[in-house]
């Protein structure tokens, strides 16, 4: 085994079974993961399937090619699996071929030995989205596998995008963003090989660093520095100081601001947001002064008002807003079908990041739009509907808070209950819960934020109004015109809302009835 696996080694023990072991010793260490100097990894039954597999295709190509090619599984399968993770994310590593090509050699026996098959997918290189390389996928027993080649890459000065060639184990190892994400699995010898000679002992004390000189991996590509503050924060991790030191440099928070699309950017903060520890991540970003830069807004020049932007109150926010999530006497009040999903989560902590431009207009297409919305639109390129939905949850906050007041002091008017939840429409639960969020971050004891809107969830249920967004009208449009004798159209629309509010107001209330409000009530006012 090559010098470069630096007394690291992982040795099939058992089938199915893997088992690390350090070879030296570091008097220096004390561990900060749960992992033992003998920690074990259990593949699947699947996995095993898939290796053996590989392993036979890769036998076959040597014997009908003489191309003497080593099978590696790549990246974060190993490091997942290290810890006792499940993963389905397969990357096969090839040298001296194509992944494409080892693709096309791998259904073709699959074909020869009459096993099912899938076409060959071909993913080109797409560098405005990180997508450096020509990745090939294909089914393998039913799981979806992707086949790349062994790289290096060599960076110009004013470009992310790399020169790629093929490389060695250790020349791709190194090019990765982070060590513990730089392992890999031999599938002939089935070893785990550590070619940067950190990354085994990283994972087993809790520790995030770059295989190479920080600055210059960060000034190559600083995608990696996101990166970096995703994955320490995902598993709860320390950022190496030399790594951390490497961040804080202008001359990074320069290359990151210049040279990564926003998209990227959005990437990596969408994964963040749905990670297990989205305050650590929000911290991590604060902490390195990256706000700005990754929550990108648009010119002051645009702001109607000169608003103060309290970039902190974005931890502040985001910590409540868990709490809230994790309130159980809260969530037992949500009615089933409005139960707080992974995606509603996902607004949620992405609303609390943006959290400090809740109060900000800006001109926007001959418009004013919130600057909160502009930022997840625009500087994370998030889709539309996000940025919509995001900023709706910050505007519905002031009246669901005042709402709530009301609730909590005694009844409110069934119609003024009512119009409320038709505006917020279904997403008044996700607003109720960063409403209540928000009074927490302003300093609001819990019980009393809890109260509160347990008060405004408890009154929408017992008017019966979980559902009034999708309530229509009892006399339609067509009908109404005629009661009155008048034009169908805008115009009528205030009408509309008149019968809106009676409807609210009479729940029982009947389609003649409505009829004899409209002839009673609003013909006698309506102008000739």
């Amino acid at each position: 085994m090559s010098s470069c696996l630096a007394g690291f080694r992982l040795t099939h023990k058992l089938a199915r079974t893997l088992t690390i072991k350090r070879t030296h010793t570091d008097p220096g260490h004390s561990s900060k993961r749960q992992m033992t100097k003998m920690a074990k990894i259990v593949l699947t039954e699947t996995e095993t399937e898939i290796c053996t597999l590989l392993n036979r295709v890769a036998d076959h190509i040597r014997a009908t090619t003489n191309e003497q090619l080593t099978l590696r599984i790549a990246g974060g399968w190993v490091r997942d699996k290290l810890l006792g993770l499940a993963s389905h994310d397969i990357d096969i590593a090839v040298d001296h071929m194509s992944g494409f090509t080892l693709a096309q050699h791998v259904t073709s026996y699959m074909q020869l030995h009459s096993i099912a098959t899938s076409s060959v997918g071909k993913i080109n290189s797409n560098p405005s989205r990180s997508k450096h390389l020509e990745t090939a996928t294909t089914k393998v027993l039913g799981q979806f596998v992707d086949f790349v080649h062994l790289r290096s890459e060599t960076y110009e000065e004013d470009s992310r995008i790399p020169q790629i060639e093929f490389g060695t184990p250790e020349e791709d190892a190194r090019r990765r963003d982070i060590t513990i994400n730089a392992l890999f699995y031999n599938l002939q010898t089935r070893e785990v090989e550590d070619f940067t000679g950190r990354g085994l002992k990283d994972l087993e004390e809790g520790v995030v660093r770059t295989p190479m000189d920080a600055e210059q991996t960060f000034k190559d590509d600083p995608l990696r520095v996101l990166r970096v503050l995703r994955f320490a924060s995902r598993f709860g991790y320390e950022i190496e100081k030399e790594t951390a030191r490497a961040m804080e440099r202008e001359v990074v928070r320069s290359e990151l601001e210049r040279k990564i699309s926003r998209e990227r950017v959005g990437v990596e903060v969408e994964k963040m947001a749905e990670g297990e520890r989205p305050v650590l991540a929000i911290q991590l970003i604060l902490k390195f002064g990256l706000y700005e830069c990754v929550f990108r807004a648009p010119s002051r020049e645009t702001w109607a008002d000169d608003v103060d932007v309290d970039a902190m109150a974005a931890e502040s926010v985001t910590r409540c807003t868990l709490k809230m999530l994790d309130e159980a006497s809260l969530h037992a009040l949500i009615p089933s079908q409005y139960s707080v999903t992974l995606h509603d989560r996902r607004i949620l902590i992405l609303a609390s990041y943006v959290y400090p431009f809740h109060a900000a207009v800006a001109a926007d297409r001959k418009r004013n739009a919130s600057v909160a919305l502009l930022v997840v639109r625009d500087g994370l390129k998030l889709p539309t509907n996000d940025a919509d939905s995001i900023a709706a949850v910050h505007m519905l906050v002031p009246r669901i808070t005042a709402m709530a007041a009301l609730c909590c002091a005694g009844p409110v008017e069934r119609n003024t209950l009512g119009h409320l939840i038709r505006d917020a429409g279904a997403r008044w639960i996700v607003a109720t819960v960063f409403a209540a969020a928000v009074q927490l971050h302003k300093g609001v004891s819990t019980d009393q934020v809890v109260a509160t809107f347990s008060a405004f969830i408890r009154a929408v249920k017992e008017a019966e109004l979980e559902d009034a967004f999708k309530l229509k009208h009892i006399v339609n449009g067509r009908d109404v015109a005629t009661l009155l004798g008048c034009r169908t159209g805008p115009g009528i629309k205030p009408v509309l809302d008149r019968i809106m509010d009676w409807q609210l107001a009479h729940p029982r209330g009947t389609h003649d009835e409505c009829r004899e409000f409209i002839i009673e009530e609003i013909a006698p006012h309506m102008p000739l």
